[in-house]
């Protein structure tokens, strides 16, 4: 009996070892500063946030100085984030005024994640889970909706605005997730009711780019932009209990 107890157990556990194996890859998109790449997709309804709470966020990497604004996400006229000046992380929001505001300099050809919460009172910058120096923006408007496209690593405004490095991660949200200083998560996000468009870039391949938020906001790669390994955080975590609780409640141990 026991021997087969024994061999069992080392099924169970081989399968939840299995199971706990992320089947997707982890892979980034990496930019070459050229004007004609991006990722794209087109404007929706859940794109459009309105209203006075906000964050949009990103894992990047630059690999040189960028050449004009390195635009990290984009959506023309209503809210975008870039490195600036070479290496300044700065955003813009359209909440009454369109233009740039921030600074900090994300150190180059680093993993950074960087972030911008707006509360219907300041607009924020974060740089690793602290405030962006000089990242602070005294407002007291709606944001406006645009009909223009959601974009990752180019604008189509305003001259040369392609980023230099690689991007993952990419969400946008209708809530402030950073009130105050925070621990970076070590962890892809997972989607929930704020989440308005999710891109985790773990295609790998071909052109296409699932939306893990549930809206749709699928997109699709233009230009040249190349998948690459060395993605700065990992597949979200699973939960093992569950998955021990489920492997052995389906087994049936023979007497």
């Amino acid at each position: 009996m026991w021997s087969r107890l024994l061999g069992t157990a080392a099924f169970a556990c081989a399968i939840l070892l299995l199971a706990a194996t992320p089947a997707s890859a982890n892979s980034a998109l990496e930019f070459f500063a050229d004007a004609a790449d991006s990722a794209i997709a087109p404007d929706s309804d859940s794109l459009d946030i309105t209203g006075t709470e906000f964050t949009m966020e990103a894992w990047i990497m630059a690999t040189g100085p960028q050449n004009g604004d390195g635009i990290i996400i984009n959506k023309e006229d209503s809210y975008e984030m870039a490195l600036r000046a070479g290496d300044t992380f700065m955003f813009a929001l359209q909440a009454g005024a369109w233009d740039w505001f921030g600074g900090g300099k994300p150190t180059m050809n680093e993993w950074h994640h960087v972030a911008v919460t707006y509360d219907g009172t300041i607009s924020q910058g974060w740089i690793d889970g602290g405030e962006a120096p000089a990242g602070t923006k005294a407002n007291g408007l709606d944001l406006v909706a645009q009909t223009s496209p959601f974009q990752v690593g180019r604008r189509v405004c305003c001259g040369t605005t392609p980023f230099l490095g690689v991007i993952d991660e990419v969400r946008v949200s209708d809530v402030v997730r950073y009130p105050a200083d925070f621990d970076v998560q070590t962890r892809e996000f997972e989607t929930d009711a704020n989440t308005r468009v999710l891109w985790h870039f773990n295609e790998g391949a071909g052109i296409d780019i699932a939306d893990d938020s549930g809206n749709g906001n699928d997109g699709e790669l233009e230009g040249g932009p190349q998948w690459t390994s060395g993605a700065p955080i990992g597949p979200a975590a699973v939960d093992v209990r569950d998955k021990l609780t489920v492997t052995w409640g389906s087994l049936k141990i023979p007497y």
